[in-house]
């Protein structure tokens, strides 16, 4: 399907057969009421090309379930999906984290607007903002989309963020290139003290492949976020 990107957020019809839409019968009750409760989807990546020809959007979803996170996975047609979204603001979501984090991320929020980055969430802190459940604790990570621009200054940012950890939480996530691949901030940090032979996972909409820096950075590379 055209238009979506990793992380977006899909809300489905919730009259829609789920066992229908489910990779795996397991955990069919929960996936039912997790779209009857119009809590959000997530769009996965898209590595299954047959199923992409065929207009099929692969969807992730992320149970409460305690001590291991369970993991649903499906797939929609166009027909079932009544709206979607880019994932959440950072500025918006530092509301639902713990009160001891939000000083923190609100550090990170701005160090992003100085250097021209829309910061998103994804995982477990944007799950916990929409469904109201438990999902962060003294350990967890947030995951952030850093989407640069063509204003944005790079290392200027990494440093920035570097400097803020570890306390009082782990800041992880993506860097979202312009060339549309996205790398972990924290390998590509440490890739940019090297030199721009360094390989590094990069992932698009619908692969992940190994990319050296000058190709992530300085090639205009047809893949879509």
């Amino acid at each position: 399907m055209e238009g979506f990107r990793r992380h977006d957020l899909v809300w489905l019809d919730p009259d829609t057969d789920v066992k229908t839409l489910l990779v795996s019968d397991e955990h069919a009750d929960m996936a039912r009421n997790w779209i009857q409760q119009s809590w959000p989807l997530v769009v996965a990546r898209q590595p299954d090309e047959a199923a992409r020809q065929a207009g099929l959007l692969q969807l992730g979803i992320t149970l409460p379930s305690s001590p291991a996170r369970t993991r649903v996975a499906l797939r929609v047609s166009q027909a079932t999906i009544i709206s979607y979204s880019r994932p959440l603001l950072l500025k918006d979501a530092i509301a639902y984290a713990p009160p001891a984090w939000r000083e923190h991320l609100s550090a990170v929020s701005e160090i992003c607007a100085a250097h021209a980055v829309e910061a998103r969430v994804y995982g477990s802190l944007s799950t916990q903002a929409f469904t109201g459940k438990n999902y962060l604790d003294a350990a967890s990570d947030v995951d952030v989309l850093f989407e640069c621009s063509k204003k944005t200054t790079l290392q200027k940012l990494l440093d920035e963020l570097q400097a803020l950890e570890m306390e009082p939480l782990k800041i992880d996530g993506e860097i979202l290139t312009l060339s549309g691949w996205a790398v972990a901030w924290r390998e590509l940090a440490t890739a940019l003290q090297k030199n721009t032979s360094v390989i590094l996972l990069a992932k698009s909409y619908s692969e992940a492949r190994l990319l050296r820096l000058d190709q992530l950075f300085s090639q205009q590379l047809s893949a879509a976020a």
